[in-house]
């Protein structure tokens, strides 16, 4: 009798034990669903704050109004800082002056661009005139370019892969000219089998833009890469612009010269800009305090110039300049 009693208690014992584990490990997944709905909620409300901080901003901006000084609003380090109930944004101008304009550049800076991703010369021909063909107006091929009766038929469904004849409208469409590759736009990754490490060969995305409006390249905020990328420069005279102007921003032409005067008589010089750059987008980071989950987006705009009607009567306008919303980006 109590050998059975004892079988009977094992047999409860078992029972509570395998309960007790099945009740532990739906405790721990019910644990882990519960944080992952908790992040994908605080992705989504870090999201939306940044959005919204971001447009804040810009309607202030647009209208060339300053934050009012009696808002929460505060600036710390070049950044808007804007409280919410859960945490906070940081928003903050970037400018693409120190970038190569695709629709501006020159078919000479365009070849350089090129050769300093150690493209070959012959692949660099067809990618300088692609891209001239697919921004000009008409449909007479370059030398080594490519226009309408060389690309496939547009499929439907499928996205135009035909020259625009007009500016690009985003850097991504530099991926349908005709010799682009992934590899080229994107960059690459070159293994060092002797240190066991990657190291990564910039792609021609690192280094344009479409939205400066402008030759010319600022000297003060272009990174060595597009420094690089200019006729006539070399790394090592972009590493000492550089150093330069850590301490203090190139004024002019002539302070550059005077500061680095391997820059006299530099056809270089002329591709330079030294204006303040004016801001192309607004980068707004969110942080949830209680999780620290954040969000970042940007949100990029440009300048359109618009005839303001004046009097009709006689008809009387004026040019001006207005900054217009582009589009978002999610980081």
């Amino acid at each position: 009798m109590s050998t059975e009693r004892g079988m009977i208690l094992v047999s409860v014992l078992w029972v509570i034990l395998i309960l007790s584990l099945v009740s532990f490990s739906l405790a721990a997944a019910v644990r882990v669903e519960v944080a992952s709905a908790q992040q994908s909620f605080d992705s989504d409300r870090a999201f939306f704050m940044a959005k919204g901080a971001a447009e804040i901003i810009f309607n202030a901006y647009s209208k060339e109004q300053p934050v009012p000084q009696d808002s929460l609003i505060r600036v710390e380090n070049h950044e808007y800082v804007i409280p919410f109930d859960s945490g906070e944004a940081r928003v903050r101008f970037e400018s693409d002056a120190g970038l190569i304009d695709l629709n501006k550049a020159s078919d000479k800076v365009l070849a350089s661009m090129f050769d300093s991703l150690g493209i070959d010369q012959e692949r660099r021909n067809h990618l300088v005139d692609c891209v001239l063909d697919w921004r000009d107006a008409d449909d007479i091929p370059h030398l080594y370019g490519a226009e309408v009766d060389d690309y496939p038929e547009n499929l439907p469904g499928k996205p135009a892969t035909r020259p625009r004849n007009a500016d690009f409208q985003s850097v991504e469409e530099l991926l349908m000219v005709k010799n682009m590759t992934p590899e080229i736009f994107y960059g690459s990754f070159v293994a060092d089998p002797i240190a066991g490490t990657y190291r990564r060969i910039s792609g021609v995305r690192d280094l344009i833009t479409v939205r400066s409006g402008s030759d010319k390249i600022n000297i003060n905020t272009a990174s060595v890469a597009v420094l690089a990328a200019l006729p006539a420069m070399n790394p090592q005279l972009s590493d000492e612009v550089m150093v330069e102007r850590t301490g203090k921003p190139f004024a002019d032409s002539t302070d550059l010269t005077t500061r680095i005067p391997e820059f006299l008589n530099k056809e270089t010089v002329d591709y330079f800009s030294f204006d303040a750059p004016q801001p192309t987008a607004l980068v707004s980071r969110a942080t949830i305090t209680s999780s620290g989950v954040s969000k970042t987006v940007r949100f990029l705009f440009r300048r359109e110039e618009k005839l303001q009607v004046i009097t009709y009567a006689p008809y009387v306008y004026k040019r001006t300049i207005q900054t217009v919303p582009d589009r978002w980006r999610i980081d």
